[in-house]
């Protein structure tokens, strides 16, 4: 049964409104809308956060820190063909490789990143909370209209990012 269940997550045939597995929980996304869509740089992102995206990135470089978006809008059908990547046998991974993959990347259409209003700032390495630029987000990312998505020890039971943000109340 666990198999089962493990495969129709994998391919993005699992119908639930949320995955709880193994103390881990994801939400269902939708897709952004495509008339809701414009690049930020070279990523595309919901119009909504784009503004809100320029003026912190504006604000951040008057205090001499660099702010860029390397990653925005992913459909369901491009996480298809990331979440499984890692796993040996891409479409039947092992319940211990599925596990440590969901703690730190959504199955398709349970991505942040799907809703064009989530995006990953300057990296997507742990050590990046030990940067300026992490600093001043969590100084100043909220009067910006942003949160971090996914802090240390969060009721998700995800992995702890500190480069994923997303635009609140939206």
């Amino acid at each position: 049964m666990k198999s089962n269940i493990i495969q129709e997550i994998t391919t993005g045939n699992y119908d639930g409104e949320k995955i709880v597995y193994a103390g881990i929980t994801h939400y269902k996304f939708n897709d952004c809308a495509p008339q809701d869509l414009v690049f930020c740089g070279e990523k595309q992102v919901h119009k909504e956060l784009a503004k809100a995206f320029i003026e912190m990135q504006k604000a951040a470089k008057k205090d001499g820190i660099t702010l860029e978006i390397v990653s925005g809008f992913r459909s369901k059908e491009y996480q298809k063909t990331i979440f499984p990547c890692k796993f040996k046998d891409k479409l039947n991974p092992s319940e211990e490789e599925f596990i440590a993959r969901l703690k730190y990347s959504a199955p398709p259409g349970f991505s942040e990143h799907h809703t064009g209003l989530a995006i990953d700032i300057n990296s997507l390495e742990e050590d990046f909370a030990d940067t300026k630029e992490y600093k001043w987000l969590l100084e100043h990312a909220e009067s910006f209209g942003f949160e971090m998505s996914f802090p240390k020890n969060n009721s998700q039971g995800l992995g702890f990012e500190p480069w994923h943000w997303r635009l609140k109340n939206k």
